[in-house]
């Protein structure tokens, strides 16, 4: 009997696989020493150089953890064969104390955040990250979120391509998405290419490990990792289905933003749709105005749409969110107090995030800035009551958005004095300081259109 031999990745495969990156200016593969890493290095590469003159500039970037002692060689390994390739490198040093609990959750993040910010030092244009993510991963990931009960999205698995997290220009992109890790390994074997073993991978103490170990026991009752990535595949399918879907519903709900103050959408239209869009509606809403709060449960999301079903009228705070329904209307807005203690302090021109929702800046000259937090500082925290209380007669009257939801709007102060509440700008009836921003500077990170 003949022992079936593994195939390394075409040039036409290849050619397939990566022709999306063509719409990019840059591209940053990230790139950790490990086979599958190492084989996206080679064959991207390979395919850059059968690429016209315009194709995407490529660089590899490594970032070093330093949870190994490994881990150093482990990135000479990869500056080595870039050089090879001709290709840029940059080692990434993880710095700082690490976590004693959640290490590869914490690790995982660190890495994207490290790779988005060296991305967003190399320039302007189309700018795309790229991982070595493959089949056997996807397969991985389907049953670590089936173990949790995931529902569509969860389920649905890895996307071949997103924007990254934070609001940059960047994306995200996984284009071996569709091959095994055999064939990465047979990909590199081919060329005579050497790679590292992270030995973590086989770690029972974390639980992709604990999966992987199991594999050969799935596909002995038919869950190959290629029936598994098929089954996510199509709920991918099925999931962009749902978002076609979720636009049509969201585009019946006579929606506003209340310039971020809050949300208000059509109750009846609301309750006419599917309950599986109901609860995607409500927990985008409680993301959007919920800022730094941790995200609820799916589990939760379902008991308060189906509270909001039963009840005339109802309030619920959820993943820092306030959601109110009413006979018409439901509104969602921030929950004042999960944002103590939501306090920035602004340097002149430099623009910082509070709450997760907002980018704050303050335009004033740099000579009446001490650098401490003093009479001269300008802060960003909660409007609350008493700025409220401040405010509220120059607000017209009939159009003020709710008062609990106004709490909890953005706010610049100084010495314990309001200079602004730009969000409030829209609902006045008079012109002037504090609701004329002047050089206080506020622009919310949602995007209404992608709503």
């Amino acid at each position: 009997m003949k022992t079936q031999v593994t195939s390394a990745i075409s040039a036409r495969e290849a050619d397939a696989a990566f022709a999306g990156l063509e719409a990019f200016d840059r591209v940053v593969l990230a790139v950790s020493g490990g086979p599958d890493s190492m084989a996206l290095m080679v064959l991207a590469a390979e395919w850059r150089a059968r690429m016209p003159s315009d194709a995407p500039l490529l660089s590899v970037a490594t970032v070093d953890h330093g949870l190994r002692p490994e881990s150093h060689a482990e990135a000479e390994l990869v500056a080595e064969e870039a050089r090879r390739l001709g290709l840029a490198h940059t080692t990434i040093p993880w710095n700082g104390e690490k976590p004693s609990t959640g290490l590869p959750a914490a690790a995982r993040d660190a890495r994207y955040r490290l790779l988005t910010d060296h991305a967003g030092t190399l320039g302007g244009g189309r700018m795309a990250i790229v991982t070595a993510h493959h089949r056997d991963d996807q397969a991985e990931t389907f049953a670590m979120r089936l173990a949790r009960g995931a529902g569509i999205d969860g389920l649905a698995g890895m996307r071949s391509e997103r924007p990254v997290h934070g609001g940059l220009p960047i994306m995200l992109v996984r284009p071996l998405l569709a091959f095994s890790k055999e064939r990465l390994v047979a990909t590199l074997a081919a060329r005579g290419i050497a790679y590292a073993e992270d030995t973590t991978n086989s770690d029972r103490r974390y639980e992709r490990a604990r999966v992987r170990s199991l594999a050969s026991r799935f596909a002995g009752v038919g869950l190959s990792a290629d029936a598994i990535a098929t089954s996510a595949r199509r709920l991918g399918e099925a999931r962009d289905a749902l978002s076609y879907a979720e636009r049509c519903f969201v585009a019946s709900l006579d929606i506003s933003f209340g310039n971020e103050v809050f949300a208000r959408l059509d109750r009846k239209a609301f309750e006419a749709g599917p309950i599986f869009l109901r609860q995607k509606i409500i927990a985008r809403l409680i993301a959007r105005y919920g800022g730094a709060s941790p995200s609820p449960q799916l589990c939760e999301v379902e008991d308060l749409v189906a509270r909001m079903q039963r009840e005339g009228a109802s309030a619920a705070t959820l993943g820092g969110a306030m959601i109110s329904t009413g006979s018409r209307f439901i509104r969602v807005w921030r929950e004042v107090g999960r944002l103590d203690p939501a306090e920035v302090t602004l340097t002149p021109g430099v623009a910082q995030v509070w709450d997760g929702r907002f980018v704050v800046r303050w335009a004033g000259h740099a000579a009446r800035y001490s650098g401490r937090h003093n009479s001269n500082s300008v802060i960003v925290k909660p409007l609350g009551k008493g700025g409220y209380a401040s405010i509220v007669g120059s607000l017209a009257p009939g159009h003020r958005p709710p008062t609990r939801a106004s709490l909890a709007v953005p706010a610049f102060w100084t010495g314990g004095r309001l200079l602004a509440a730009p969000s409030l700008a829209p609902f006045a009836q008079l012109d002037g300081p504090p609701l004329d921003p002047g050089g206080y500077e506020l622009a919310a990170l949602a995007d209404n259109a992608a709503f």
